[in-house]
């Protein structure tokens, strides 16, 4: 059973997670959820004193396996002794915390590369194929050392555009890289420095915010 705290620390340093949508659930290891997934329909034109036309539903049917269990667990010969000192307490329920996150959130982007049937190498849906960094259109190749290429400006924007014209809304999309691509991000003059951004409050901290 997780404490209070162990739960604040959880949630607390979620990354995808806090990105996705939650479904509550009751129930048991094993069990399917069968989440509907509706299609959007097209707009038609209407006519004086005719009748309307009429759109099939074709909602599909996604089926979430409950088959992902997680724990961390930690031996103590004087439990009583651990829990009197305050500090000793939080370290081990910051790191509950963290630990339980981090495999939540991994599992997550592990997911996250089959949407649509694609794979970290690429996919048959366009917007859902992976691409490299340099120039957002190029695809990814996973074979040998792979052609993968450090992001670029122009290479963002076409990403970007690539979902936008998958009708997808650019105020719903997260942008989630590794170190090294964040640490890329920072060399690039107009996501830092104050002429760009405004505040100037990017080059003091080193945390990128909203990019476009």
């Amino acid at each position: 059973m997780w404490s209070d705290e162990v739960i604040a620390n959880y949630k607390a340093q979620l990354v995808v997670a806090n990105l996705v949508t939650k479904t509550s659930f009751k129930g048991k290891k094993g069990d399917t959820l069968h989440l509907p997934v509706p299609a959007r329909g097209s707009a038609s034109a209407k006519a004086t004193s005719t009748q309307v036309t009429l759109i099939a539903d074709t909602a599909g049917v996604v089926d979430v396996l409950i088959n992902k269990h997680f724990e961390y667990s930690k031996l103590y010969e004087d439990i009583a002794e651990m829990q009197a000192l305050n500090s000793m307490r939080r370290f081990y329920t910051d790191d509950a915390g963290y630990a339980l996150a981090k495999r939540v959130d991994q599992d997550l982007m592990l997911l996250g590369a089959g949407f649509q049937s694609g794979s970290i190498a690429g996919a048959t849906n366009l917007y859902e194929t992976a691409v490299i960094g340099g120039d957002g259109s190029t695809a990814f190749s996973g074979a040998a050392n792979g052609n993968g290429s450090a992001m670029t400006d122009a290479g963002l924007r076409k990403m970007i555009q690539k979902l936008e014209d998958q009708d997808i809304n650019s105020a719903q999309l997260s942008l989630i890289i590794p170190p090294v691509e964040a640490n890329v991000l920072r060399g690039i003059a107009r996501f830092t420095e104050r002429a760009f951004v405004g505040d100037g409050e990017v080059i003091k901290t080193g945390r990128l915010g909203n990019l476009y």
